[in-house]
């Protein structure tokens, strides 16, 4: 299907915030598929195979696969009457670094089936393997769009309450205390041996990633702290 409001909450800003750019720089973009469903993969699975056609995609509907199937890609082509696939001057190339250049991955940087057309969100990387890991099936994912608010990178916020400071995701990666610099001790406290980010301290949020109890963001200095954890919210926006 084509539509956008279908897609992760993130990927839809990320969505227009691509098509201004494109059109700054010259390059008009439509907008193609987008939430796909598992009848609707298994049907473009087929073509090349079982119907005529060109093998386009490498994703069987009922392993969930496709990353279109999590809400966390969508298809885009040229809209300028050149032709939606025309790559006359590097078209696609162009726009996949602009894509790039806002955090979206691109299917033209894989090997397998390079697709041009193709941009997602990086979070889980390349494949839905890790999706498939944390939460077994689509609809469980969409489900938990309702349950983690969305984030808006390039915006400062304020925490809530002290929240531990992470060199990752994970909740084994915490950072020891000893190991930071003079102005982070000031920013932080130490609660056995690990530093804690003091409530109330502003910082500017780089990217987010969901993890299977919350989601967590980065700040400009590297580190993550948790934005909203185990159903609760520990940021605002400052």
């Amino acid at each position: 299907m084509r539509d956008i409001n279908a897609l992760h909450p993130r990927l839809q800003q990320k969505v227009f915030s691509l098509i201004k750019l494109c059109e700054k720089n010259g390059l008009k973009i439509g907008i193609g598929e987008c939430l796909r469903t598992a009848a609707e993969q298994d049907a473009l699975y087929a073509q090349g195979r079982t119907k005529p056609g060109k093998r386009v995609t490498n994703a069987m509907g009922s392993t969930y696969s496709s990353q279109h199937q999590w809400g966390i890609a969508f298809d885009f082509y040229r809209n300028d009457g050149k032709g939606a696939y025309n790559n006359e001057g590097g078209f696609f190339e162009k726009a996949g670094a602009l894509a790039k250049s806002l955090g979206l991955g691109w299917g033209g940087d894989w090997s397998s089936i390079k697709d041009m057309p193709h941009l997602y969100l990086p979070d889980w990387g390349s494949t839905t393997a890790e999706l498939k890991r944390i939460y077994g099936t689509p609809a469980s994912f969409i489900q938990s769009w309702i349950k983690f608010p969305v984030f808006e990178t390039d915006r400062t916020y304020k925490t809530t309450q002290a929240c531990y400071l992470r060199n990752s995701v994970r909740s084994s990666d915490r950072v020891f205390y000893a190991d930071l610099s003079e102005a982070w001790k000031k920013r932080c406290r130490n609660r056995q041996g690990y530093a804690v980010l003091r409530k109330g301290s502003a910082f500017r949020l780089v990217q987010t990633k969901n993890s299977r109890s919350g989601v967590f963001g980065q700040m400009q200095s590297g580190y993550w702290v948790p934005l909203m954890y185990k159903g609760k919210a520990r940021v605002i926006q400052s």
